[in-house]
């Protein structure tokens, strides 16, 4: 937040307490009534005290996670008394028509130097007319751009891994192809590679499209918390579990050695065609490798508008992190943590999980209770939507300073609609876990559909 931001703090937090703790009050009252003249009747004890430990370990994790943000800093310049070392942008696009020549065009008006700036678009085979596209922003960039047709799909993955051997710099961003980036988030996402013990950075990511419905305003809330509280937390200590594909950069040495194994991953005998950011980003966790966020280098990005949608994307995004979760805890837990950086990974690890692994013990609960304890039923849902509300207020007061304390109330609504709507995407992408498709790039058609016009041939 800037300085003046900070100094709204106290009426933002007076609001949002009031708000929040009035409703969790309501609803904690209703529970607290009726819960010790139910808890030997219905056996609620045992669910009633399992919820008391998972949310004291939470407040104990935010706890720790708060205090890391304290001390979080973005790079602000480069300690160096070289220039600015040259950087190559990947942009992977399938079937993204318009919006790649969009984020091309950004790049395009990036104040990094040109005579150090390389950009490579790729077309991964796509079936509308995503490569006119690509050709008409390389003839408009001055030779700044440089395009590469891939005859077939061989998904994100592979196009990445021409991308990373094409590339004629150490320094390489991948920059999804519907993605705007602002003037300076290039320069600013190659600060922190002056210190030699980083081998990738992440960038803010914020939705483009929030005037379209309330599930882009919900997930610009969930990219703020993901970003301003658990992402700034990891980058105290290096550790960044996921640098999301939106927008990251890697020291191109720390990757080679280990794409070939990246591109041909897999997971229980399946190849691994998802998840790729946050396999990267394992990757160079697990070789030593520290990876942090510049909250200096944003982009804006358009984002599912649709339920249907929403919840391909999000299971696409779980089954990545239930596959890199188990294999960073059975790296980071083979061993006891002999320094702070480890043990505050562990720690993450853990967290996530949990977070993963809850709704498979909650959604059999909650059937057992329908069948066995009809009558506990309202009491077993002002006490979860109670917890809901509570922890919503760290998401709403972050929200608050980059926003305004009206949309921060959001937050609360948006965790009921995850408790509702989403609470089963957890669940799904554990027993699916195997799948490894993308979801979520068919071809688009639509009757405002713009047609890219004609441009020379590009090999």
């Amino acid at each position: 937040m800037k300085v003046s931001d900070w100094k709204k703090l106290p009426g933002i937090m007076l609001f949002l307490m009031v708000f929040g703790g009035i409703s969790w009050m309501v609803c904690y009252r209703i529970s607290l009534s009726r819960i010790f003249e139910t808890i030997d009747r219905y056996g609620f004890g045992f669910v009633f005290f399992f919820g008391l430990v998972a949310t004291g370990g939470t407040a104990l994790f935010m706890l720790f996670q708060a205090l890391m943000v304290c001390f979080y800093k973005p790079v602000t310049r480069w300690n160096s008394d070289k220039p600015l070392p040259g950087c190559t942008v990947i942009v992977p696009a399938y079937n993204e028509g318009s919006a790649v020549a969009d984020t091309l065009r950004s790049l395009l008006t990036s104040d990094y130097p040109a005579d150090r700036l390389e950009i490579i678009a790729i077309n991964d085979g796509s079936k509308d007319d995503t490569w006119s596209w690509i050709k008409l922003a390389v003839n408009e960039s001055r030779g700044m751009i440089r395009g590469i047709n891939l005859e077939k799909n061989g998904g994100k993955k592979a196009a990445l891994y021409r991308g990373f051997h094409e590339a004629k710099h150490e320094l390489v961003i991948t920059i999804d192809s519907d993605s705007i980036v602002e003037k300076d988030t290039i320069a600013n996402l190659v600060l922190p590679f002056a210190d030699k013990k980083v081998g990738g950075a992440a960038g803010i990511v914020r939705v483009a499209n929030m005037d379209q419905g309330f599930i882009p305003r919900m997930l610009d809330i969930f990219f703020v918390f993901s970003c301003d509280f658990m992402r700034c937390g990891q980058s105290t200590v290096g550790s960044v579990l996921c640098s999301p594909g939106a927008i990251s950069a890697f020291r191109k040495s720390a990757l080679l050695p280990h794409l070939d194994f990246w591109l041909n991953q897999t997971f229980f005998g399946i190849p691994s065609h998802i998840g790729e950011d946050r396999a990267l980003t394992s990757l160079l966790l697990r070789n030593g490798h520290h990876v942090v966020l510049q909250k200096n280098a944003c982009i804006t990005t358009n984002v599912p508008t649709d339920y249907p949608q929403l919840c391909r994307t999000l299971i696409r995004w779980t089954r990545g992190d239930v596959r890199e979760g188990l294999l960073m805890c059975r790296h980071f837990f083979s061993k006891f943590p002999r320094d702070f950086r480890t043990a505050a990974i562990q720690m993450n690890l853990l967290f996530q999980l949990a977070g993963l692994i809850l709704p498979l013990l909650s959604i059999p609960s909650l059937g057992y209770f329908i069948i066995e304890s009809p009558h506990c039923l309202p009491m077993i849902g002002a006490y979860t939507l109670s917890i809901c509300w509570l922890w919503a207020m760290v998401p709403a007061l972050l929200y608050a300073g980059k926003e305004s304390p009206a949309k921060a109330t959001l937050a609360f609504f948006v965790g009921i609609f995850n408790l509702v709507a989403l609470s089963w995407i957890c669940a799904y992408s554990w027993l699916t876990m195997r799948n490894s498709k993308w979801l979520t790039r068919d071809v688009k058609k639509s009757d405002n559909a713009q047609v890219a016009p004609s441009s020379p041939r590009i090999s």
